[in-house]
């Protein structure tokens, strides 16, 4: 999807801003190169490496990815300026002044002035994207929440996509700040990684120094499946981290039970694994409680959350779980552009939707694939949430 809307980008730019440009044959045919390898990175991945995840070194999976970056958001600013126009041209067949006209005369200088800006864009966005995220704790109210579970603390992670991008050291840190939070329980909702058990070994090894006192649980993203998921499962339990593929587990806080459910990702039946059973899931984990109640039935008798990547999911279950905490989306990564996002995943994008009986939670993420890395007002974060009785 990413590749095609770059190509119509690309397209875009090529026949509004550099077919007009008053430059010479050879520097518009360069400039056009240019643009067109920057937007079509990803497709030149597959082609001279069949993944859009190569191992690649740091630098040059980053340095790659800046193009298509600044490509991007010089065709965003284009667009913008373009509906300025049509709004002046309206304004201006109305009688309300020459504003069209005007902008018109200056085309080529604005240009350059938003190509120039979507650079100064990119020296911020590039490094925000590769800090280690802060952790941002929060307070959530729950409808009908027990008084033993009040202040039960969440410490999620998402989205890290441990790579050559996000290696070793930025793992170690991290890890470092989750503990710090002295979380109640550590929950990661997919797309921990970007390669294979033999290719990422040492950088997801300081996840094994995760410690909370009701354990660290996870749930698979679509990027599991890409690194050959069945391999990664025995390695993250080794680290310390229960997946839930489908499956549920009965936790207690302060002598109170609370049900924790996580499905699989949609991208899972690509290699012929088992899609997400949401129905399935809950009707197993409500088999093993007294009169077969969660909270979606009974408020204040067991919370229920769940950990599922795509935050669309929820559409189907609401009111049938506490509470659901997602990822996939990094939150837009770009102020703008992230209305784009929020349309293809249900209108859900960043932050909280629901009522406090039935809530979803969709974390920004911590890392990003390696292949776009941009963050514009959209910082990364691991969530740590604070239950609390509404």
């Amino acid at each position: 999807m990413l590749t095609i809307f770059s190509l119509f980008l690309t397209l875009y730019i090529l026949v509004r801003v550099l077919w007009r440009a008053r430059l010479g044959l050879p520097l518009r045919l360069s400039l056009a190169v240019l643009t067109t390898a920057g937007a079509c990175k990803l497709l030149l991945l597959r082609l001279f490496f069949g993944a859009y995840a190569p191992e690649m070194p740091r630098w040059l999976q980053v340095g790659t990815g800046i193009p298509l970056g600044i490509v991007l958001l010089f065709a965003a600013l284009s667009l913008g300026r373009d509906a300025l126009l049509c709004v002046c041209w309206l304004l201006e067949r109305g009688g309300a002044g020459r504003c069209w006209s005007r902008l018109r005369a200056r085309d080529g200088r604005i240009s350059l002035g938003l190509a120039i800006l979507a650079l100064g864009l990119t020296l911020i966005a590039v490094p925000e994207a590769l800090r280690i995220p802060e952790v941002r704790e929060r307070e959530i109210a729950v409808e009908g929440l027990p008084p033993e579970l009040d202040g039960l603390r969440l410490a999620r992670m998402t989205d890290l996509h441990i790579s050559t991008t996000f290696p070793q050291a930025w793992v170690r840190e991290l890890v470092s700040r989750v503990n710090a939070a002295r979380p109640d329980i550590i929950l990661l909702t997919g797309d921990i990684m970007d390669g294979s058990p033999a290719q990422r070994a040492a950088d997801v090894a300081p996840l094994a120094d995760l410690h909370a006192p009701l354990g660290v649980w996870g749930c698979p993203g679509n990027h599991e499946y890409y690194s050959d998921y069945p391999a990664w499962r025995p390695v993250l339990r080794r680290l310390g981290i229960r997946m839930l593929d489908n499956e549920h587990a009965l936790l207690r806080h302060r002598g109170r039970p609370f049900l924790l459910l996580g499905v699989t990702d949609p991208a899972s039946s690509r290699f012929g694994l088992p899609g997400p059973d949401l129905e399935g899931t809950l009707r197993k984990a409500l088999s093993v409680l007294p009169d077969g109640k969660a909270h979606g039935d009974a408020p204040g008798l067991i919370p229920t959350l769940l950990l599922a990547h795509r935050p669309a999911l929820f559409s189907a279950i609401r009111g049938r779980v506490t509470l659901q905490l997602s990822g996939h989306t990094h939150g837009g990564m770009l102020l703008g552009p992230d209305l784009l996002v929020a349309a293809f995943n249900d209108g859900y994008v960043r932050g909280a939707y629901g009522d406090a009986r039935s809530r979803l939670v969709v974390s920004p993420g911590c890392g990003l694939w390696g292949g776009f890395p941009y963050r514009l007002g959209v910082p990364g974060e691991v969530s740590l949430w604070v239950l609390r009785r509404a």
